[in-house]
């Protein structure tokens, strides 16, 4: 399944729970040079080889009590992540590490994990009858080919390493290794822009109406905020 990289993603820099680039964008422009994005062949973790995978599109039926944040801990095995997880979760391998991501009312903490982050509160999740989670992982070099797109639902990065800024129609968010997990709203214009010489590593996170599809390029032109 092959799409273009996006933002930050996600996953800005994520791509499609949908079976074609058409279907999930109807008239979507190929970009030279854009970087490819595809469904890892190993659920769960990027190919070392890959500058960009998707590991996880999951399904689940109702949304957790909220409001509601992204909680980002770590386990020593993924059979321990995945024993501690949810329905409203996903695990994946990424830097070195098994992560369990939890849609979760703020505050709450996994037996035998190890806390890492929180978000603040997510921007409004627009309901369905059922939800997906797309996590995708990047690890980019500013030299890498972006296009500017939008998500049926919230989107929220956690940088590994490096520094990124995506500029949104009316705000740069800037975001750096080791800071709050940064989130933008559903349906909103976005472009990825990563910062300095090292590349920047970052898992992306989207949930949203399993009906729509989850990413849309669109034909946006930023303002340049993330240069200013």
């Amino acid at each position: 399944m092959k799409s273009l990289v996006l933002s930050a993603c996600i996953c800005s820099t994520l791509l499609s729970s949908v079976p074609a680039l058409a279907q999930m964008s109807a008239g979507n422009p190929h970009v030279p040079g854009a970087v490819g994005c595809d469904d890892s062949p190993t659920p769960g973790k990027r190919p070392p080889n890959t500058e960009c995978a998707v590991l996880v599109h999951k399904n689940f039926d109702a949304l957790p009590p909220g409001p509601l944040v992204w909680r980002f801990e770590n386990f020593p095995t993924t059979d321990a992540a995945q024993r501690a997880s949810t329905p409203a979760s996903a695990v994946v391998e990424a830097g070195g590490k098994v992560w369990l991501l939890t849609l979760a009312a703020k505050g709450g903490r996994s037996k035998g994990a190890t806390f890492v982050a929180e978000t603040e509160l997510l921007p409004p999740i627009p309901s369905g009858a059922s939800y997906e989670i797309v996590v995708s992982e990047a690890n980019l070099g500013s030299e890498a080919k972006v296009m500017t797109h939008k998500h049926s639902g919230p989107e929220t990065w956690f940088l590994l390493t490096g520094e990124q800024c995506v500029e949104l129609p009316d705000r740069a968010v800037r975001a750096r290794a080791g800071q709050t997990p940064a989130s933008a709203p559903a349906e909103t214009p976005m472009k990825l822009n990563i910062i300095g010489p090292a590349k920047r590593d970052a898992l992306f996170l989207v949930v949203h109406d399993s009906s729509k599809p989850w990413i849309t390029f669109l034909d946006w032109q930023p303002k340049g905020l993330c240069q200013k």
